[in-house]
């Protein structure tokens, strides 16, 4: 019997809730094998947790920066610091211009969704 994505979920989620102290990493581990996920979906999953896992991070530093008086611009600022440190000329124009892109991008995107 195939479950619905929904079902899947509650299921996690309720094992969760019962054992809040569980690695969730175990968890999902469990869960694929059982639903016979593939090898390539198991690297996709693991590679969106680690994204999500370091969004989660950058969120918290953010916090924790505004918390101690440092506004958004400075956070990002020293995090570009961080980020360039150490690397060549070309290669930190490169990141720049790639951040710049998405920016652009990102504000072109939302200048469209407010337009429909």
């Amino acid at each position: 019997m195939t479950q619905s994505f929904e079902d899947i979920l509650t299921s996690m989620l309720e094992q969760l809730e019962n054992n809040p102290d569980q690695d969730i990493e175990v968890l999902v581990k469990d869960e694929c094998e059982k639903m016979g996920v593939s090898e390539e979906g198991k690297a996709l999953l693991s590679e969106t947790n680690e994204y999500i896992d370091g969004f989660a991070e950058k969120m918290a530093a953010l916090q924790k920066a505004k918390e101690e008086g440092r506004s958004r611009k400075q956070w990002m600022l020293e995090e570009m610091d961080r980020i360039l440190e150490g690397r060549d000329e070309q290669e930190k124009a490169e990141i720049v211009s790639a951040i710049s892109d998405a920016g652009e991008n990102v504000n072109n995107e939302t200048l469209k969704d407010e337009e429909d």
